[in-house]
């Protein structure tokens, strides 16, 4: 009789493992619109029989019936590692390309509220200032003239402004950016001390290591973080070879270096680790690409907002320079030096926005030659525009750098966030919930369920029978 009582534990057996299986069937249903939660598979082993010295057993030596061992994620390593590393080189590209854009878009070129347009206005009317000389068009001209100049220097003003408001804009965006970082580390060392005590006592940590694998492809996103599996469930995480997270404790990174755009150059934006001071090293993600961008000049390969800057400062210094050298060779209606009586002026601070127009007139403005007033240093100036080195040439082969660098990056970001939409894609794939085989598992496990319970009503029935019709008892 102890066999019957046998299969009785092993039909048990059967049902609580085919409820296991319904239940986790069912978290998986309930989650199949939940972001970055990983489907589930009950494991189980058969239990192997003992040979018992029983009645009617004959020798026959039968298993013990099934064993939950544990509720598996159906996850891939290697599909969640090319997650996050492209993940890393998405939000590089993107940050690049956002930034570049960003200020190819403030020069609003080509257009009529373009420094392009307004160079060539303003050695227009040049042109008419020589054409106008020494008649009684000449005053209104020149206040034409000198309001074209103003003009000409609030632009440049505005431009190099909004670059300096980009840049402190961005230092700004990755400063918080830094808080997040570190908020990010010590919420993966909480979790990895959460699922080690979990896994410790025997529990399921599964849904605390779908919230893991999303903060560390959020860590990837931003710095290009790596990782390393260790034997007990938690996940090391470095930041250009060294340590971010291990196990439960996590360091914390701060963003140090010049807080304006005039400084970068000397004291670049960088991070440093909290607890030593020493530089941290990044090798991707979005936030390595801000630093990019926050770097001082660098002979046009520095960051774009202070090369950028730098390209207004030049155009602002070579205008006043070439205008003023012009000028000096000519004279005044009240017969005053050009060398006397400059057009532009550059002031304190940076050239940009220090450009100024001196003349408040036709008397200030040194247009004629020594000849008398024929305006033929006027008719010069409005030549400078065309010439060989002229501020109009490097300010158009800065727009065309602007673009083709807003070309590439864009690109490259397309290229970067295909490889990670498919990499998701994969990933979805491989661990994400299909309704329809889930269905198919949730019938399964049913007839399964119900199968097992059908073998227990079956031997209930028998022991009925041999207890209460035989006389027999256990």
């Amino acid at each position: 009789m102890a066999s019957t009582f046998g299969t009785l534990n092993t039909a048990y057996s059967g049902l609580a493992a085919a409820r296991a299986a319904i239940d986790v069937t069912g978290q998986n249903i309930a989650n199949v619109n939940t972001e970055g939660y990983t489907r589930q598979r009950v494991s189980q082993v058969s239990v192997p029989g003992t040979q018992t010295p029983a009645l009617f057993s004959k020798g026959v030596l039968i298993g013990a019936g099934v064993a939950v061992t544990g509720i598996a994620r159906l996850n891939d390593t290697v599909i969640d590692n090319r997650v996050r590393t492209t993940a890393s080189t998405s939000g590089y590209w993107d940050t690049a390309s956002a930034a570049v854009s960003s200020v190819e878009g403030a020069l609003n070129e080509p257009g009529p509220s373009g420094l392009s347009s307004t160079l060539n206005d303003f050695w227009a009317q040049w042109q008419n200032m020589g054409n106008s000389a020494g008649s009684s068009t000449a005053a209104g001209q020149a206040s034409v003239l000198i309001g074209q100049g103003q003009l000409l220097a609030s632009r440049i003003a505005a431009g190099y402004t909004a670059v300096q408001n980009a840049w402190s804009g961005q230092r700004a965006s990755t400063a918080d950016a830094v808080t997040t970082i570190n908020s990010t580390a010590q919420h993966v060392a909480d979790l990895n001390k959460a699922i080690l005590q979990t896994t410790t006592a025997g529990g399921n940590a599964n849904e605390l290591m779908d919230q893991r694998d999303a903060a560390l492809t959020s860590l990837a996103q931003m710095t290009g973080a790596t990782t390393r599996q260790n034997a007990d469930g938690t996940i090391d995480v470095y930041l250009g070879g060294s340590t971010l997270v291990s196990e439960n404790t996590a360091r914390s990174v701060a963003l140090a270096g010049s807080t304006v755009l005039g400084g970068a150059g000397a004291d670049p934006v960088h991070l440093q680790w909290t607890d030593s001071g020493s530089p941290a090293t990044i090798d991707g993600g979005s936030v390595a690409a801000r630093l990019a961008t926050l770097a001082g000049p660098s002979g046009g390969t520095g960051g774009v907002y202070a090369e950028t800057a730098e390209v207004y400062n030049a155009l602002a210094t070579s205008l006043a320079t070439t205008v003023n050298a012009a000028l000096a060779q000519g004279t005044t209606s009240a017969g005053v030096s050009g060398g006397a009586a400059p057009f532009f002026s550059l002031g304190s601070g940076p050239a940009a926005t220090a450009l100024s127009v001196v003349p408040t007139s036709l008397s200030g403005i040194a247009m004629n030659s020594s000849a008398g007033s024929d305006g033929a240093v006027a008719d010069a100036v409005s030549q400078l525009g065309a010439a060989t080195g002229s501020p109009d040439s490097a300010w158009a082969a800065f727009v065309s750098n602007i673009g083709v660098q807003s070309q590439n990056a864009s690109a490259q970001a397309g290229i970067a966030d295909s490889a990670a939409s498919s990499a998701v894609s994969a990933q979805t794939s491989q661990s994400g919930v299909d309704l329809d085989e889930e269905t198919t598992n949730l019938v399964t496990y049913q007839h399964a369920y119900q199968a097992a319970a059908r073998v227990i009503t079956t031997i209930d029935s028998m022991l009925d029978t041999l207890i209460n019709h035989t006389g027999l008892t256990a």
